[in-house]
C-alpha cells in the first residue's frame, strides 16, 4: 500500500514538468518576434503616407570679426606697402574705415588725400613709403566698430649692418681677435657720400669707409668706441647712424720700473699697471710660487693714470729676496704678465729732459739707487754709426738734500756737430752697474744748411782728464773732450746731483 502511494506521487511530479516543458518559448524567438512586429506599430495613429510639416528655423547673423587684432609690418624708405583689412563676416551692411592714430585716411572706398589709396578688398595702399609714413594705424568695421591695429615701421633714411643684421644706434660687444664687417647703407632717392668717424675721428682705412664698409679684422682694445655714419646728401639734415661698439681683451700689463733697487734691510716696492676687460685679477709670483699675504709680503691695488695698479710691498729685504717677480694678470679672454727684477744695483736711467742752443744741449736723467753713486757713463754717436763713444765719470759728486729719497740726477752738456745723433747712459753705485737708458736722439741743425748730413763713422773716444798728468789735482779737474776738431768741440761735465 505504501508502495502504490509513492508511485502515484512520482507519477503526478513528471506529469507535472512535461507539461511546463511543452508550452515555454524560446527569448530569441520572443526578441526576433517583438523587433518583426515593430514594423507594423502605429505612432500615434499617424498616417505613414502623410508627410511631416517643416518647422521655422530662424537665421542667426553673426558678426564681423578679425583673426588678429594685431599686425606689425616693416618696410624701407620707398618701398610700396599694402596693409590690409581681413574682416570675416564682412557683408554689404559693412563699411571699412583707415585711420592713422586718430585721423581718418579712408572712408570704405575713398581715400582722403592722394597719399593713400583704399582698395575694393578694404586694404589700404601706401606707395613710396617715407620713415613720416610709420606709425599706428587701425581698420574700423562699423556699424559693430570692430577695429584692427597695424603697426607700420619704416626703416630710417640710413642703416647700419653689423654681420648683415641691422644694429643702428645700438650697443655691440666684440671679443678680441673677432672678425666683424660693418656696413652703412642709405635709402634715398638721390646719391650720397658715405662718411665713417671713430671715436670723432674720420676713418679712412680698415675697408673702404667711402663705400660704406669698415672691415675690424681681429679685434682689439683699440677699435672699441663709438662709430658713427654720415649720408652726406648735400641736405641741411643728411641722415646718420652710430653703433657703440664695448670690445672684451685680456690683460695689457705694463711697468715703468722694470728694475727695482732696494737695499738690505729696507722695503722694496713691485707693481705694475695693466687695463682689462672683463674685470682682472693680479698676483704675483716668484720662483714659480704664488706669493700670499703674509709679514714678508703685502699687496695694494689702486687707479693710476686710468690704469689699474697693483703693489707688491717687500719688507725687510735680504739677498733670498731678488731676483725676477713675475706680475701676473688674468680674466675671462686671458692673461698677461710682466717681469720686474729686483736687485741692490742702481735702476735704470730715465730720460728726463734736454734744452738745445745752437750746437750745445744740456740732458738730465733720473736714477733711483739707495747705495751711492760711485760713475756714470754717457755713450753717444752719430746716426747710422757703428761705434759708440764713451765718457766716463771718475769722481762722483751729490748734494745732501732729500737723501731718503734715492733719486739723482745726471746733468751733462756738450757741443755736437750737425746731424742727428743717439745718446745713452748708465751708473753705477757701490754694489753695481745698472742698465744702460734706452737711446735718446738729440738733432742739431745746421744754420747753413737745412738738411742734416751724417758725418763718417771712425769717431775718436772722448775721455776724462788733462792729459798727461796722474795728479789728484788733474783728475779732479774739469774735464775737456778731445775729439778731432772737425767733428766736435766741446767742454762738459757731467754733474750727479741728489734730489
Amino acid at each position: 500500500m505504501r508502495a502504490a502511494t509513492w508511485m502515484l506521487l512520482i507519477c503526478l511530479l513528471i506529469g507535472l514538468f512535461n507539461s511546463d516543458f511543452c508550452d515555454a518559448s524560446p527569448i530569441e524567438d520572443v526578441a526576433y518576434d517583438d523587433y518583426r512586429n515593430d514594423d507594423n506599430f502605429d505612432y500615434d495613429g499617424e498616417d505613414s503616407g502623410t508627410e511631416a510639416p517643416l518647422v521655422a528655423v530662424e537665421e542667426v547673423n553673426v558678426p564681423p570679426y578679425f583673426e588678429q587684432e594685431e599686425i606689425f609690418v616693416k618696410a624701407k624708405p620707398g618701398d610700396d606697402v599694402i596693409l590690409n583689412c581681413d574682416a570675416r563676416n564682412f557683408d554689404i551692411t559693412n563699411v571699412a574705415l583707415w585711420y592713422k592714430k586718430d585721423q581718418i585716411v579712408s572712408n570704405g572706398p575713398n581715400a582722403i588725400n592722394n597719399r593713400f589709396e583704399a582698395l575694393r578688398n578694404n586694404s589700404l595702399r601706401l606707395a613710396g613709403v617715407t620713415p613720416e609714413d610709420g606709425g599706428d594705424y587701425y581698420c574700423a568695421i562699423l556699424p559693430q566698430n570692430v577695429r584692427q591695429h597695424t603697426t607700420l615701421t619704416v626703416a630710417a633714411r640710413l642703416s647700419i649692418l653689423c654681420d648683415d643684421r641691422d644694429v643702428t644706434d645700438r650697443s655691440q660687444t666684440f671679443k678680441q681677435g673677432d672678425h666683424h664687417r660693418l656696413v652703412c647703407q642709405t635709402f634715398l632717392p638721390t646719391k650720397t657720400d658715405i662718411k665713417w668717424s671713430l671715436n670723432g675721428q674720420r676713418l679712412t682705412s680698415a675697408g673702404d669707409p667711402a663705400s660704406g664698409v669698415i672691415v675690424l679684422d681681429n679685434v682689439d682694445e683699440e677699435d672699441a668706441g663709438v662709430y658713427q655714419c654720415l649720408g652726406d646728401d648735400g641736405s641741411n639734415d643728411p641722415p646718420h647712424g652710430m653703433i657703440n661698439v664695448d670690445v672684451q681683451y685680456s690683460p695689457k700689463v705694463s711697468t715703468h720700473r722694470h728694475h727695482v733697487n732696494t737695499q738690505e734691510g729696507g722695503s722694496a716696492e713691485i707693481y705694475c699697471d695693466y687695463r682689462a676687460n672683463p674685470i682682472a685679477i693680479s698676483f704675483f709670483i716668484k720662483d714659480g710660487k704664488t706669493l700670499s699675504l703674509s709679514d714678508k709680503y703685502s699687496i695694494k691695488n689702486s687707479l693710476h693714470k686710468q690704469h689699474n695698479r697693483t703693489t707688491l710691498i717687500v719688507k725687510n729685504t735680504d739677498d733670498s729676496d731678488l731676483g725676477e717677480y713675475l706680475c701676473h694678470v688674468e680674466n675671462s679672454i686671458g692673461s698677461n704678465e710682466v717681469r720686474v727684477q729686483l736687485s741692490y744695483a742702481p735702476e735704470t736711467p730715465q730720460f728726463e729732459n734736454s734744452t738745445i742752443e745752437g750746437n750745445k744741449v744740456t740732458m738730465h736723467w733720473l736714477v733711483r739707487s739707495l747705495q751711492p753713486l760711485s760713475e756714470a757713463v754717457l755713450d753717444y754717436k752719430l746716426s747710422k754709426s757703428i761705434h759708440w763713444s764713451t765718457v766716463s765719470m771718475i769722481k762722483t759728486q751729490h748734494h745732501n738734500h732729500d737723501k731718503e729719497s734715492g733719486i739723482w740726477k745726471i746733468t751733462h752738456e756738450m757741443e755736437l756737430t750737425p746731424g742727428l745723433w743717439h745718446v745713452r747712459v748708465k751708473t753705477k753705485n757701490t754694489v753695481g752697474w745698472s742698465n744702460f737708458a734706452p737711446n735718446h736722439d738729440v738733432v742739431i741743425k745746421d744754420p747753413e744748411d737745412s738738411s742734416v748730413e751724417t758725418p763718417p763713422e771712425d769717431l775718436v773716444r772722448a775721455g776724462f782728464g788733462i792729459g798727461g798728468g796722474d795728479s789728484e789735482e788733474k783728475k779732479n779737474a774739469a774735464c775737456t773732450f778731445s775729439l778731432v776738431p772737425a767733428l766736435i768741440m766741446s767742454a762738459g761735465s757731467i754733474a750727479l746731483l741728489r734730489l
